[in-house]
């Protein structure tokens, strides 16, 4: 065992630390685990420790000192400094550890449709990848929110726990802060905005919105939608890739550019297809448009990781169990007419009794609502809960709490009715015949098309559209 002293520590974190033999050496240097298995430490090589990396992680360590519990939840931040090991000088820095398993690098579950389809019969389902994708965005958007890019967002960056759908961004020793930390890499190809492939711009907060848009797509679609079908250098294996992903890159569904366009595109996943980003939500597919078509050469238009958050954990709400694979996925209520809308995974077709899709509309002066762009996808057992009517809460911030309201299906009359589960008295215009009703605690609604609830005032309330 050798000795690694250690320097810019939390005071949680001890002054020096038992190091084994390296378990992983790269480019840069080299993994080494503390012996007591709470923390990594990376210690460069020695012609890459110069004194100016060493000025750089002190830095990163110094943004990283405030963060609160659930920030570092999502962000692996260097805690400590490596000043020597076994009294010879060298640079290092000191992480907590990610415990793998359960913890798995994001690539071995979303590299493949092989790959997603071994987690589906392991049990997960395409709704862990969705949550996934929420938590990639939750770790950029807590970054963002220190002033700080990553720089070289990419599959192996992100160590995930696929039982739990957590999310964990590491190698933050070359973190981009304007005016304060340069960039020290470009990123990796497939990943990489293509201004930075073509040297038209460094690394910046811009960039990694298209890094994480190609990431969140990629998780969701298990594929890259802007991997090149065109080879336009066939001599040069380096300069083909820097044209292909720089200045002639094309996001794989263009409408007017077919280039990039898979041969399986929109077959059912597991017939060997290729998925399309049209079977995400509405809200999903508005903003990958802003991603890889609006913004795709113009980074002022790309999408932040908050915009992000908020379409990923509306889909929560979207989703649709298949009555043959038994996996979720968004359910297509705007695809017309209903018998053809299917399951995007085996290709099985929706059957009857067809779920209640219900638009979501919030209050802005006393009276009036605005539709939000925003649905609720119900079916028997859904539940309602309070921060879906709440607009001044974060989507998806509940917490253990009871739900408000619950669906059942009302055989005799063929329609899903939404029971009321709380105190509050609801009010509801039933869309059938326009007469108006009170629905107390136990009582119901029938979801019949054109119906409208109120839940009380300052809260949202619901329309039924099918």
């Amino acid at each position: 065992m050798a000795i690694a002293r250690l320097y810019s520590n939390r005071k949680d974190i001890p002054d020096w630390l038992e190091i084994g033999v390296p378990t992983y050496t790269g480019g840069e240097g080299s993994i080494f685990f503390s012996r007591d298995g709470q923390y990594a430490i990376k210690i460069y090589h020695r012609q890459r420790a110069v004194l100016t990396k060493r000025q750089l992680l002190e830095k990163i360590t110094l943004l990283g000192a405030n963060l609160t519990a659930d920030e570092a939840q999502f962000l692996c931040w260097p805690l400590a400094l490596v000043a020597d090991v076994d009294g010879n000088e060298c640079v290092g820095c000191v992480t907590r550890r990610i415990p793998t398993p359960p913890y798995v690098v994001l690539m071995n579950i979303m590299l493949t449709p092989k790959q997603a389809a071994e987690q589906f019969r392991a049990g997960k389902s395409w709704a862990n990848y969705l949550q996934i994708a929420r938590g990639i965005a939750r770790s950029i958007a807590v970054l963002n929110s220190k002033g700080c890019a990553h720089a070289d967002l990419h599959f192996r960056n992100f160590l995930v726990n696929p039982s739990k759908s957590d999310v964990v961004l590491i190698d933050l020793d070359g973190l981009v802060v304007p005016g304060f930390l340069p960039p020290q890499v470009a990123g990796m190809y497939g990943f990489m905005a293509p201004e930075v492939v073509i040297g038209k711009s460094t690394p910046n907060e811009r960039s990694d919105r298209h890094s994480l848009a190609a990431l969140i797509l990629y998780t969701l679609l298990f594929r890259n939608v802007m991997r090149p079908q065109v080879t336009y250098d066939s001599d040069n294996e380096d300069n083909d890739a820097r044209i292909s992903w720089g200045k002639e890159a094309i996001f794989s569904e263009h409408p007017q550019d077919r280039r990039n366009r898979p041969r399986m595109l929109g077959v059912p996943l597991f017939q060997q297809g290729a998925l399309s980003y049209h079977i995400l939500t509405p809200a999903l597919q508005r903003i990958t448009e802003r991603a890889f078509i609006d913004g795709l050469y113009s980074p002022d238009r790309r999408p932040s990781a908050r915009e992000w958050i908020n379409a990923l954990s509306y889909a929560l709400d979207e989703l649709w169990r298949c009555s043959y694979c038994r996996l979720h996925f968004p359910y297509p209520h705007w695809i017309k007419p209903v018998q053809r809308r299917a399951c995007p995974l085996c290709g099985q077709r929706i059957a009857a009794p067809f779920p209640s899709v219900l638009l979501l509309y919030e209050p802005r002066s006393k009276g009036n609502y605005i539709f939000i762009k925003r649905y609720l996808v119900m079916s028997s057992g859904w539940r309602l809960f309070a921060d879906v009517l709440d607009s001044q809460r974060p989507p998806m911030s509940r917490r253990d709490e009871p739900s408000i309201g619950h669906v059942e299906w009302d055989d005799k009359r063929k329609t899903n009715r939404l029971v009321n589960d709380e105190a509050v008295v609801w009010r509801a215009r039933l869309g059938e015949d326009g007469s108006d009703i009170t629905v107390s605690k136990d009582a119901s609604v029938p979801l019949h098309p054109r119906t409208t609830i109120h839940f009380g005032e300052g809260r949202r309330l619901l329309v039924i559209h099918e």
